[in-house]
């Protein structure tokens, strides 16, 4: 089909999305404002048991930090970034620091710090095993069945219960309670495996 001329702009884009994106960052034709973009691990942004608006949160707060360890924007800010109200805002940041995923110092504007050893968060370790054991068996039941059933599981009690436990690993980082972490991840592991084979028995798996 012959492109129109008034159409140009719908044609697909070839370039790598990363570079594409970065041309998109810098360009300045009408305004100059925004030339900056986030960097971003995968597994902040897929994690499971954070809210939609919590990760949007996370991540505006870490676009304002950019090149810096901390950032002060006004709730306000972080209100008309994310499209929520601000009331909004400041129960999602409590949430947010409620689960260690951010430090607020509070003052007329609140200070905002990322924790040490993110990288070994609970949220993310439970989170990063449950992507693991979806990429193990997506292929074995119906995929919108998997959906529901992974959205039963992270709001499930035995979902909660190992991050607790990772929680206390974390909070202390004790040298000899990565074993432990693991361990606890392992049974975790364990855990989804039984659940799957629950909900899904081998015949329907077999379908």
């Amino acid at each position: 089909m012959k492109t129109k001329y008034n159409d140009l702009w719908l044609t697909k884009n070839n370039k790598a999305a990363n570079t594409y994106m970065d041309q998109v960052a810098k360009e300045s034709n009408f305004t100059g404002h925004h030339k900056g973009y986030t960097i971003l691990p995968h597994k902040i942004h897929r994690c499971y048991g954070l809210s939609p608006y919590e990760k949007l949160i996370l991540v505006d707060l870490v676009a304002y930090m950019s090149d810096q360890s901390q950032c002060y924007p006004t709730i306000e800010m972080i209100a008309r970034n994310v499209g929520c109200s601000s009331k909004s805002v400041e129960r999602h940041i409590a949430t947010l620091a409620e689960k260690k995923l951010i430090l607020v110092s509070q003052s007329k504007n609140n200070t905002y710090y990322l924790p040490n050893y993110l990288h070994v968060h609970p949220y993310l370790l439970v989170s990063e095993k449950t992507h693991e054991f979806i990429g193990s068996v997506r292929k074995q039941v119906n995929e919108r069945e998997l959906t529901l059933w992974i959205q039963e599981i992270v709001k499930s009690d035995d979902y909660k219960v190992h991050t607790a436990r990772l929680q206390r690993f974390y909070e202390r980082r004790f040298a000899s309670d990565k074993f432990a972490e693991k361990e606890d991840l392992d049974s975790y592991g364990q855990y989804l495996t039984t659940a799957f084979a629950k909900r899904f028995p081998p015949d329907v798996n077999s379908q």
